[in-house]
């Protein structure tokens, strides 16, 4: 059976638990706790509905909090358990603060994936952007081809090692590179973001996280002199 937890969209100052809160009114963010760990909720004065999985109802009573602007208007609601936080909802006030909001983010993430490129000491032959979002689930990460990478794939291509078009079809595909290479974002936190805004920021949040990477990552590569930086959206 759902059930309904009513966050108010207005409250005093501060960071509190939802045991804490007071009763419900009409100003509410209204989230539904549904069969098999389902936690849903319609963006208010939007028409979407975002859908998060595998938080249980005592996941709720035990971790959800809501923090509130200076205003007394919401600013978010996440599952805080220790040092393990995971954002629920965020309350923009108007596009351009979602706008700024999504950019800040971006600048940490870019930063943080920069930081972990960079990390590579071998040889790198190529340089993969990946990214995905079909309204509700959303991805994003970079991953490094080395040059013993290719060599390896290479020698797996069989009969087909003398057919040109297959082999950069082959080099050219960030899928037969190993899955150890990735390094991704906070999906989760920029999924939600990206739902929660009242204007389509996904094209912006992933040129802001691209440049930057490119920016800050790539001319400090040890880099094979055909290397190349590719980003591509999949599906």
């Amino acid at each position: 059976m759902n059930e309904e937890i009513r966050i108010p969209l207005h409250f005093k100052e501060g960071v509190y638990p939802f045991a804490s809160l007071p009763a419900g009114t009409e100003d509410d963010l209204v989230l539904c706790s549904e069969s098999f760990d389902i936690l849903s909720y319609r963006v208010p004065k939007q028409k979407n509905t975002v859908r998060l999985y595998s938080i249980s109802k005592q996941d709720i009573l035990n971790y959800l909090t809501a923090t509130y602007r200076s205003s007394g208007e919401l600013y978010c609601v996440e599952l805080r358990n220790g040092e393990d936080v995971s954002l629920v909802y965020l309350h923009y006030l108007d596009a351009e603060d979602a706008k700024a909001e999504v950019l800040d983010f971006a600048e940490q993430s870019a930063a943080m994936i920069s930081d972990e490129l960079l990390c590579c000491r071998d040889k790198v032959f190529r340089l993969f952007i990946e990214h995905f979002y079909d309204g509700e689930s959303f991805d994003y990460a970079a991953k490094i081809a080395t040059e013993e990478d290719r060599k390896t794939l290479l020698a797996s291509a069989g009969d087909r090692a003398e057919d040109p078009k297959f082999l950069q079809m082959l080099i050219n595909n960030s899928g037969n590179y190993p899955y150890d290479n990735r390094i991704p974002c906070d999906s989760h936190t920029i999924g939600i973001m990206l739902q929660c805004a009242p204007c389509a920021l996904y094209e912006f949040v992933v040129n802001e996280m691209t440049k930057r990477i490119r920016e800050r990552a790539v001319p400090l590569l040890d880099k094979t002199d055909d290397f190349q930086f590719v980003a591509s959206e999949y599906d």
